[in-house]
C-alpha cells in the first residue's frame, strides 16, 4: 500500500538566505538531507540524496520541467514551456531518442579528443595575451583577471565545431546567456524581457539557418556537417532540429563551461598545496576536474514534472507534481562520497557526481566540458609555476540558473 505525497507531513526545505554563500548554501543543503529523503519546496517536492537522486533522473514518467517552473511558481496550471518546443534539452521518448542517436556520434568522446590539440592552443592564446598585459605587483607576479581570460575559450571551441570565425563571439555570449534567462522565476510578467528574448531567439534562428544552408553548399569535417550528414536507418535531421540542436549546442555550452572553469580554480586555490602536487603530479588532472564538479558544478537543481502518475519508495506521486532533483546535494552526499565536502584530485568515485544529470538526459556535451576543463587545467599547471588568490573571489548571485565566479583576480608566477 502506498501513501499519496500530499499526504505525507514532510518538513518543507526553504534556503534561509536570499544569496547564500557556496558553503552557506550546501550547509542548508546537508541539514535539509538529514530531515529525510524528500522535502516540500516551492510549489511540489525536493530530494538531496545520491541514490534517490539517481532513481528519479532514470525515472522516465518524469519529464523536463525547466521552461515551465516560473509560470507553475505564478500558479499557472498546465502551462507551456517557455524554452522552444523543439529544444533537445526538452524533448521526451522515442524522439529525444532519436535525436540522441543521430547526433551520438558526432559528441562521442573518441571525436571529441580530436578537438584537444585546438582547445589547449586556445587555452595557450589566451594565457599569453593576458600576460603581455598584465600589471605586476609589489612580488613581481602578474595580476590577471581569470574569469575574464578565460571567457572566450568555450566560444572559441564552438566556434571551430561549427565552423564559424571569431567575428561571431559576441553573439554566441548574448544567445547562450538569452537562452538561460527564460529560467529565471522572478522574470515571470516581465514584458520588456520576454519581447528582448523573443527578438534574441529570431535572430539566432535566421542565423541558424543561413549557418545551415551556406554549409549544406559546402560540407566540411567540423561538427555541423558531421550533424548534417548524420543518418541512421534513411532518417536524417530537418533544417528545424539542427536549429535546435545548434540553438542546445550553444546555450548549454558556454556559459556552464565557464562557470565551472572559475570555480575550478577556486577550489585549488582554497585548497594548500593543491597546486604544488598537480604541477608535480599532472595526472591527477582529470580526477581534479571531477572533483571541481563533484563539488561546484554550475547548475545545482534539475527541474522534473511527473508526466504519469508513478510509485517510488512506497510513495505515489501523482501527475502534475513538480521535483527539484539536487544535484549538487546529491554530489555531497556523505553516504556515497567520503570527506564529502573535500577537494580530493584522488577520489576513486568522484565521476559518481551529478554534474552532467543521468540516465536520459545525462548531458551530451560531457565529453566537451571534460576536454575544455581538462586541457585548461594542464596548460595552467604547465605554464604557471605559482598562483594564488589576490582578492577575494566575487560570485554570482546564488539563485542564478547557471552559477559560478563573476570575477576572480590571481596573482601568478609563470614558468
Amino acid at each position: 500500500m502506498t501513501t499519496l505525497v500530499g499526504d505525507l507531513d514532510l518538513q518543507r526545505y526553504r534556503m534561509s538566505l536570499d544569496d547564500p554563500t557556496h558553503a552557506e548554501y550546501y550547509g542548508e543543503v546537508a541539514a535539509s538531507r538529514d530531515n529525510g529523503w524528500i522535502q516540500r519546496w516551492l510549489c511540489g517536492y525536493v530530494v538531496f540524496g545520491h541514490d534517490d537522486v539517481t532513481a528519479l533522473l532514470r525515472e522516465r514518467r518524469l519529464h523536463q520541467a525547466a521552461g515551465k517552473v516560473p509560470a507553475l511558481l505564478a500558479g499557472i496550471e498546465n502551462p507551456v514551456s517557455s524554452l522552444p518546443a523543439d529544444d533537445i534539452l526538452l524533448a521526451e521518448g522515442e524522439k529525444h531518442l532519436r535525436l540522441r542517436r543521430l547526433v551520438a556520434e558526432a559528441f562521442s568522446p573518441k571525436s571529441i579528443d580530436g578537438l584537444r590539440p585546438a582547445i589547449r592552443d586556445h587555452v595557450t592564446r589566451l594565457v599569453d595575451d593576458s600576460l603581455a598585459i598584465a600589471p605586476r605587483d609589489a612580488n613581481g607576479r602578474h595580476v590577471v583577471e581569470f574569469q575574464s581570460m578565460i571567457d572566450e575559450l568555450p566560444v572559441a571551441v564552438i566556434g571551430d565545431m561549427l565552423g564559424t570565425g571569431r567575428d561571431d563571439f559576441p553573439l554566441y555570449s548574448k544567445w547562450a546567456e538569452s537562452h538561460f534567462q527564460v529560467l529565471k522565476s522572478s522574470a515571470v510578467g516581465d514584458t520588456e524581457r520576454d519581447a528582448r528574448l523573443a527578438r534574441d531567439a529570431a535572430e539566432f534562428d535566421r542565423y541558424c539557418v543561413g549557418l545551415i544552408d551556406s554549409r549544406r553548399r559546402n560540407l566540411t569535417d567540423d561538427l555541423l556537417s558531421k550533424l548534417i550528414t548524420a543518418e541512421e536507418s534513411g532518417d536524417r535531421l530537418s533544417t528545424g532540429e539542427l536549429v535546435s540542436l545548434i540553438r542546445s549546442f550553444i546555450a548549454a555550452g558556454i556559459d556552464t563551461t565557464r562557470n565551472q572553469l572559475g570555480s575550478m580554480m577556486a577550489l585549488i586555490l582554497d585548497t594548500p598545496g593543491a597546486w604544488a602536487r598537480l604541477r608535480t603530479a599532472p595526472e591527477l588532472v582529470a580526477g581534479a576536474v571531477e572533483e571541481s564538479l563533484r563539488l561546484l558544478n554550475p547548475i545545482r537543481m534539475a527541474m522534473r514534472l511527473v508526466h504519469e502518475t508513478f510509485e517510488y519508495r512506497g510513495v505515489t506521486f501523482p501527475a502534475g507534481t513538480l521535483i527539484g532533483i539536487g544535484l549538487s546535494g546529491a554530489s555531497r552526499d556523505g553516504h556515497h562520497f567520503t570527506n564529502p565536502d573535500t577537494f580530493s584530485p584522488e577520489r576513486g568515485n568522484a565521476r559518481d557526481h551529478m554534474a552532467f544529470s543521468f540516465g536520459v538526459h545525462h548531458c551530451l556535451g560531457a565529453a566537451l566540458a571534460r576536454a575544455e576543463l581538462q586541457e585548461t587545467l594542464s596548460v595552467l599547471v604547465d605554464r604557471w609555476q605559482t598562483v594564488e588568490a589576490a582578492g577575494p573571489i566575487e560570485w554570482k548571485h546564488a539563485k542564478l540558473p547557471v552559477w559560478g565566479p563573476a570575477s576572480m583576480t590571481l596573482a601568478v608566477r609563470p614558468v
